[in-house]
């Protein structure tokens, strides 16, 4: 009898361990799929607010003159989106607009005036570079006063729209 109480203590302590340990493998599984998941919600946010920083350069390049004598001519919107992008809450945003027309590349707005003449103006083509930056908000450097160890994950879209 006293053999059957011990072999019965045994096999409860080594039951207990194994769902311990199937536990704690459903946890480590859960988080990393949470994580993953958070990374990928950042980066699809990224896209769409390349997309959308896209559409408004171009709403604003057409809105403004052009001929290099202005002030209105834009070359750079910069932006941030949710309460602190540098914690990992919410996005950086920089966008820079190059001009090229007629076979010149023109790069920034004080240099049309002077390369194009009224006529080519009008024809102008604009790069526009979009540049989104996101921080890992799960990050473990984010919140032990090691900001600058976090890197800053970045979205670039391209885009050459005539104007």
């Amino acid at each position: 009898m006293r053999m059957r109480d011990g072999f019965s203590l045994l096999v409860a302590i080594f039951t207990i361990v194994l769902i311990s340990l199937v536990g704690a493998y459903i946890f480590h599984a859960s988080s990393a799929t949470v994580k993953e998941g958070e990374l990928q919600y950042k980066k699809e946010q990224a896209m769409l607010l390349a997309r959308s920083y896209t559409e408004y350069a171009v709403m604003a390049i057409t809105a403004n003159k052009r001929n290099g004598a202005s002030k209105d001519c834009i070359d750079k919107i910069n932006g941030n989106i949710g309460s602190n992008p540098t914690l990992g809450q919410g996005y950086r945003v920089r966008v820079e607009i190059t001009y090229i027309g007629n076979q010149r590349y023109v790069n920034k707005c004080t240099n049309i005036a002077a390369t194009l003449s009224n006529s080519d103006v009008d024809t102008l083509s604009a790069i526009i570079d979009v540049y989104v930056e996101y921080r890992e908000i799960t990050h473990p450097d984010l919140y032990n006063g090691n900001i600058n160890l976090v890197p800053w994950q970045t979205y670039h879209k391209r885009s050459i729209q005539k104007i």
